[in-house]
């Protein structure tokens, strides 16, 4: 496919009147179809035509490295090729591609790889979900399986290099519901316990651990937090970087943006935490020591940190509510079922863990959720009693007298 004109229009209806590049190609059908940009921080047609050249000219070039769906291509071959083009590109993150490969090798090359991509049909795709189904994968591994198999062929499809799309009457999987773990108190006092007599503050897990406990931090937030995002006069923790884990080369770690533009936060410390952390910070050098949990100017690899989670984990016999040993995301996913119950509006929550939308929030902790409706209810009575004559009224009425 190739870019073959472009021009430029300015917004007259918009604020500001910004200008906008057009550019023409042909799909596979022969339809004339076009693609658009704004053209920001253009201050006249002449800046503008010039970026739209440079535009046009990045699009031809990424046109050249896209991959193609010509008829002998399998799978396999399409599939590999898609994903070093959208990592090439930027469009997905190491952690993403890594992901992504490791679903194909398990769940769809094995079944799928050796078919010619272009000649896929509804009936090879339902066998296929059917021998998922007989493995005794989880609703959830087999909904995202497909949805990474389906985004390769919409691609193409939308693009104009596939004339039909295979996966038209093929029913997605239903994604499963989430069981988002908890700890009882007792449980919260074990691992706080268990943290204070099993590790000392020069060892990194020390606030590797309470870091999740207390704040919710992601295991790559934890393990990207550098000394300069702490803030011991104001009591604040800033989450800046988070470490990913990359495919090649031995799964390395590398630096990255958090998860959302969301999960770039300030939060407030809690006093545990922040003195914890004193403590750390006490017992190293921190001149020489960049990250938090790391040991001089490297950070510690996610898997190194699973590693040391779990074997602190199974020497202190820590489970969940659910009677399951204790994972990194379950402290995250604690500290916010334990806010809920306390209390705590779900906007502030949102903020502190991170997430891209209240509505994530919401429909992650629907459950405990109902605790804090429950919560609100019995606030909502006490403000009221306050106020009015009212409840106390209706409580004296339904006395039972004593006979």
């Amino acid at each position: 496919m190739k870019y073959t004109t472009y021009y430029v229009n300015q917004l007259e209806s918009r604020k500001g009147k910004p200008w906008q590049a057009r550019a023409k190609y042909q799909d596979a059908n022969g339809k004339w179809k076009e693609t658009a940009k704004m053209m920001k921080g253009a201050k006249g047609k002449k800046e503008a035509m010039r970026m739209a050249k440079e535009w046009f000219e990045e699009l031809n070039a990424q046109a050249d490295l896209m991959p193609n769906v010509s008829k002998a291509k399998t799978l396999d071959e399409v599939f590999n090729e898609y994903l070093q083009h959208q990592l090439a590109t930027s469009e997905i993150e190491k952690s993403t591609y890594s992901n992504s490969m490791a679903t194909y090798r398990k769940y769809i090359k094995p079944y799928l790889g050796d078919y010619i991509f272009a000649s896929m049909d509804k009936t090879v795709l339902n066998s296929w979900l059917t021998k998922l189904y007989a493995l005794g994968l989880s609703q959830n591994t087999i909904h995202t399986t497909y949805a990474r198999l389906k985004k390769v062929y919409n691609y193409f499809y939308e693009s104009g290099e596939l004339l039909r799309d295979p996966f038209k009457g093929v029913k997605m999987p239903k994604k499963g519901e989430p069981k988002v773990t908890h700890l009882t108190d007792e449980q919260m006092d074990d691992v706080l316990a268990a943290v204070y007599r099993d590790l000392s503050p020069v060892e990194p897990m020390y606030c590797g651990i309470l870091l999740a406990f207390y704040a919710g931090l992601r295991r790559g937030e934890v393990c990207g937090l550098r000394w300069n995002d702490v803030d011991f006069y104001r009591h604040t923790i800033t989450v800046r970087t988070a470490i990913g884990v990359s495919d090649g080369d031995g799964l390395k770690g590398y630096a990255k943006n958090p998860k959302n533009k969301s999960s770039n936060r300030t939060f407030p410390m809690m006093p545990p935490l922040e003195d914890a952390l004193k403590k750390r910070k006490a017992a190293i050098i921190p001149e020489d020591s960049w990250f938090v949990i790391g040991e001089k100017t490297e950070f510690m690899r996610p898997q190194q940190y699973n590693r040391l989670f779990s074997e602190f984990v199974k020497r202190n016999e820590l489970v969940d509510a659910y009677g399951k040993p204790i994972v990194p995301h379950g402290l995250r996913h604690n500290v916010a079922t334990v806010g809920i119950r306390a209390g705590m509006d779900i906007a502030s929550l949102a903020l502190m863990m991170g997430h891209a939308s209240r509505a994530m929030t919401l429909d992650t902790y629907g459950d405990a959720n109902a605790d804090a409706l429950v919560l609100a209810g019995e606030k909502l009575k006490e403000k009221f009693n306050e106020s009015t004559e009212y409840f106390k009224m209706e409580e004296e009425d339904t006395e039972v007298p004593v006979v």
